[in-house]
């Protein structure tokens, strides 16, 4: 999901998390993490999400790339050679 705001974000998590339980599916709160982009001034270190804490980082793994909030990326995953 994609948001300008946290407070938004923390909304749309909210809405996906009440249609997830209508359907027996639950949201690993410990494994869901945000990431901003942009300026990290006034970030906070965690969101609440229904009384649930939500990790705020600066950079995540995706895919096999390190993804940081200013926007650059680099190769995080290396592949094992035999």
């Amino acid at each position: 999901m994609l948001a300008e705001m946290l407070s938004v974000l923390v909304l749309a998590l909210e809405v996906m998390n009440v249609e997830a339980c209508s359907l027996g599916l639950t949201i690993n709160w410990a494994k869901t993490t945000i990431q901003f982009f942009g300026d990290p001034d006034g970030v906070p270190q965690c969101a609440t999400v229904q009384g649930n804490q939500v990790e705020v980082a600066e950079s995540l793994t995706n895919l096999g790339s390190l993804i940081h909030s200013s926007g650059s990326s680099e190769t995080e995953i290396k592949r094992q050679t035999t």
